[in-house]
């Protein structure tokens, strides 16, 4: 609706994890330049962290692009089981196991494969998106796979990206073989206001194709302030308040432009939050029901 009021190619602030549209803030270049040292030293099993929305996922796919002789297996689904996951991986290393069922041939085939990159002078990555949501069983596979090395180098780098409940979960005594093994914590923090006005400027420069400023100073710093600087919910702000000044025939975008878009986003956001708790109450309360029907029949 807005793109040709504004003249953009393409809309600024979508939500889809778009290499192009990368903004390197401070926060995610520090990340950026460490996740590079750990890989290329070989320093195994790094955890990659931070809330909803931060952009874990982009910076995940800005760094495959970034890495040289490295092949890389790239898991989106962490529901898998133990041997689900290595066949996932097997087959994003280009390996053809269709016909492979049992876990310990697998295992070998693969360990073999990486051994053979390690001789070529390659390097070999493994990265789980949502890594939060992994099992126990699928947690000590990983852990069995990071075990493959030389007695010089580590043949396989893991990287375990999700949100702050990874780091609650590797923290409880059951995980404790894994978390010995992290080399690396990294946590991706929300951006500060001059990283925000970067990023907003950025991709509308980006969409254009050309430099030109089109939210002003207040609107920018309204968006600050209502996002606390988390990129999912700045552009998700921003694209509404770019639809907002479209509807009043103006080519940029004011504060109380952005006052509207926010008020009418986070209304949403909380009607969904309101009503994923009203549910919540409810299970509760119908299994109390339940378990006092059965008591009480016993």
């Amino acid at each position: 609706m807005y793109k040709e009021v504004f003249g953009f190619t393409e809309e600024p602030f979508r939500l889809t994890p778009d290499p192009e549209f990368f903004f390197s803030s401070s926060v995610h270049d520090d990340a950026i330049t460490t996740l590079e040292y750990a890989i290329t030293k070989r320093r195994g099993l790094i955890v990659l962290t931070g809330e909803v929305g931060t952009g874990k996922t982009t910076l995940i796919r800005v760094l495959l692009d970034k890495l040289v002789d490295t092949e890389s297996a790239l898991i989106l689904n962490p529901f898998l089981s133990p041997d689900e996951i290595l066949k996932a991986i097997a087959r994003d290393f280009g390996i053809d196991v269709d016909r492979v069922s049992d876990r310990g041939e697998l295992f070998d085939i693969l360990r073999n494969h990486v051994i053979n990159l390690y001789r070529d002078g390659k390097n070999a990555l493994i990265v789980i998106d949502e890594a939060q949501h992994l099992s126990f069983e699928s947690l000590e596979m990983i852990r069995q796979i990071s075990n493959i090395e030389m007695e010089d180098a580590k043949l396989v780098q893991v990287l375990l990206s999700g949100q702050a409940e990874l780091i609650k979960k590797l923290n409880k005594p059951e995980y404790r073989q894994i978390r010995q093994r992290i080399a690396y914590w990294i946590y991706l923090k929300p951006l500060n206001f001059e990283d925000t006005r970067n990023y907003i400027n950025y991709r509308v420069h980006q969409a254009l194709k050309y430099k030109r400023y089109v939210f002003k100073d207040a609107a920018i710093k309204k968006i600050y302030r209502a996002t606390r600087g988390n990129p999912r919910e700045i552009n998700q702000v921003a694209d509404l308040s770019l639809m907002v000044a479209a509807s009043n025939g103006r080519k940029y975008v004011t504060a109380s432009d952005v006052r509207r878009a926010a008020s009418e986003y986070y209304r949403f956001s909380s009607k969904k939050r309101k009503g994923f708790y009203y549910f919540a109450l409810f299970v509760i309360l119908l299994v109390i029901v339940i378990a006092y029907v059965f008591i009480w029949r016993g």
